[in-house]
């Protein structure tokens, strides 16, 4: 098999000769954004969305794009191409930009050009997803700051891993990570949603959360069936008191949640979260077909 190829600054190069130097801002400071996209059949599902998220992302960062939107998205298909998953099969693609030459101040101001890199490989679900058993949580002690100026956006973020961390220590496959108020605000790398009493509930955009282009999708298409949906600022014993919970983000669609904490769901995989997954996929079906 042919050594995986990468999009680096312009160029596809072959992985062992994909580097950046040790002095980039994204090595030193950990200045970098990126977004996590997955294609399904060579189509990446709502590239321009993530991309629309990404020049956002660049826009708090004081990041100058290196390359627009049409650009990326060329060198998105280019390399799915090169590396034989332009027609077929799902893919991961993450695309990344660093913050450049470390030379001048230790602030926002950019000394140099920003970079980027692009991968693309077959798509494999994490070790832990079984969609019909579900995921189980821990409530972390690590926070979401809904005040910082990172909320929102894609960066490179310790507080994730040690949550992640956090869930895994406790004997958990994940964790859900409150506000510093203490509501819900999501999972290290996914949105949460709950369902109580026929209603579908999600955290509302004051809990210091990134808004998934799933997380979107999922809101549309169960707007679309006629499901009620309302979006909260509450805390833990929401989730405590659902009856089915899912989790969203572009890798894993919609992911059932089995247990938080103590607490085993009524349902899982629930009967609105199954009617909402095979939703999202028609979605992504007809978006393929355009």
């Amino acid at each position: 098999m042919s050594e995986e190829q990468v999009y680096l600054n312009g160029e596809i190069v072959p992985l062992t000769r994909a580097t950046i130097p040790v002095t980039d801002r994204a090595v030193m400071f950990g200045d970098s954004a990126f977004e996590t996209v997955r294609a399904y059949g060579g189509k990446p599902f709502r590239l321009g969305r993530h991309l629309e998220r990404l020049a956002e992302t660049c826009r708090i960062l004081r990041m100058s794009p290196p390359a627009s939107a049409a650009q990326i998205e060329a060198a998105v298909a280019d390399l799915l191409a090169a590396n034989g998953l332009g027609s077929q099969g799902d893919a991961y693609v993450r695309i990344t930009l660093t913050g450049g030459p470390s030379a001048g101040p230790k602030c926002l101001d950019r000394a140099g050009p920003v970079g980027i890199f692009i991968l693309a490989h077959p798509y494999e679900p994490p070790a832990e997803a079984d969609y019909q058993k579900g995921l189980s949580l821990a409530i972390s002690g690590i926070k979401r700051n809904a005040s910082s100026p990172l909320t929102g956006i894609k960066t490179a973020n310790l507080d994730s891993l040690f949550a992640r961390q956090d869930g895994l220590d406790r004997g958990q496959d994940d964790a859900v990570m409150l506000t510093t108020a203490g509501n819900v605000a999501e999972t290290p790398y996914a949105n949460i949603f709950m369902v109580k009493d026929g209603e579908l509930l999600t955290p509302n955009m004051g809990c210091g959360f990134l808004p998934g282009i799933t997380r979107e999708a999922v809101i549309e298409v169960a707007l679309e069936a006629g499901m009620p949906v309302r979006e909260i600022m509450e805390n833990h014993e929401t989730l405590m008191s659902c009856e089915e919970a899912f989790l969203t983000s572009s890798t894993i669609e919609i992911m059932p949640v089995c247990q938080v904490g103590t607490r085993l769901m009524t349902f899982c995989p629930g009967p609105l979260t199954q009617q909402l997954r095979q939703a999202y996929r028609d979605l992504i079906t007809r978006e393929n077909a355009k």
